[in-house]
C-alpha cells in the first residue's frame, strides 16, 4: 500500500515508518535529529523539518534539545500510537526493499531469500538468509541490510557464477543445503537453478 496517499505526503510517511520500525524492531527509545533523518530516508531537509513540525503539532512526535541539537522521538501517549505501529508493521515489505536495491544492477544471476526473514520480529535459524550469485560491494550491501532490517543480523553468501557452477556440479553440500532451504524465494534465477536443484 502506498501510505503517502493515506498520510498526504511521501516524506511524512517515510518519517513515520522510520520512527515506528525503529521503535518496534530495534529500540523502543529511538530518537533522531533532522540531518540524520534526511540521510536515512533520502529526503530534503526543508521537507523533513516541515513534516517534523507537523507531526509534533499532532502530538505524534515529541522533541528535546541536547548539545544545541533538536531530537525527535515517538510519543507513546499519542491517541493513535498503537494504530500507527500496526499500520507500518503490516505495510513494511522487505522483499520490495530488496528488489529496489537489486533493480538495474547488471550481472546478477541468482538471488534467493529465505521467506521467514520477511517477518522482522522473528528470529531464524537459516543457513543463510540471502544468497546471491554476483560481484557485490559488501560495504554497500551491509549498509543496506542494516537500514532495511533495522540492525537485525542477516546472514548472506555471495559467489561468482564459476564458483557456484563448480560447486553445484560436484554436489557441494553447502550450496545444495542453501538452495534446498525450506521456503526459499527465488527473486532472480537467470540460470534456471531452481529446476536443476529440483532434479538432484
Amino acid at each position: 500500500m502506498n501510505l503517502a496517499k493515506l498520510f498526504g505526503s511521501n516524506c511524512r510517511a517515510k518519517i513515520l515508518e522510520k520512527f515506528v520500525l525503529e521503535y518496534k524492531i530495534h529500540d523502543e527509545n529511538a530518537w533522531f535529529f533532522i540531518r540524520e533523518l534526511c540521510r536515512d530516508i533520502d529526503e530534503q531537509i526543508n521537507s523533513v523539518r516541515r513534516e517534523l513540525i507537523n507531526l509534533e503539532e499532532l502530538k505524534i512526535l515529541k522533541s528535546k534539545e541536547e548539545n544545541k541539537k533538536k531530537f525527535y522521538f515517538l510519543s507513546k501517549n499519542s491517541i493513535v500510537f498503537n494504530e500507527l505501529v500496526e499500520i507500518f508493521i503490516k505495510n513494511y515489505d522487505v522483499l520490495e526493499e530488496l528488489n529496489k536495491f537489486f533493480k538495474g544492477r547488471k550481472n546478477i544471476e541468482l538471488i534467493t531469500v529465505a521467506e521467514n526473514i520477511t517477518d522482522l520480529q522473528k528470529t531464524t535459524n537459516n543457513i543463510v538468509d540471502i544468497f546471491v550469485i554476483w560481484e557485490i560491494d559488501k560495504l554497500e550491501f551491509n549498509d543496506f541490510l542494516a537500514r532495511t532490517f533495522f540492525w537485525r543480523k542477516i546472514k548472506y553468501a555471495v559467489m561468482s557464477e564459476d564458483d557456484f557452477n563448480y560447486r553445484l556440479n560436484y554436489n557441494d553440500k553447502l550450496v545444495l543445503n542453501i538452495l534446498n532451504q525450506k521456503w526459499n524465494i527465488f527473486l532472480k534465477d537467470k540460470l534456471n537453478i531452481q529446476k536443476k536443484v529440483d532434479k538432484k
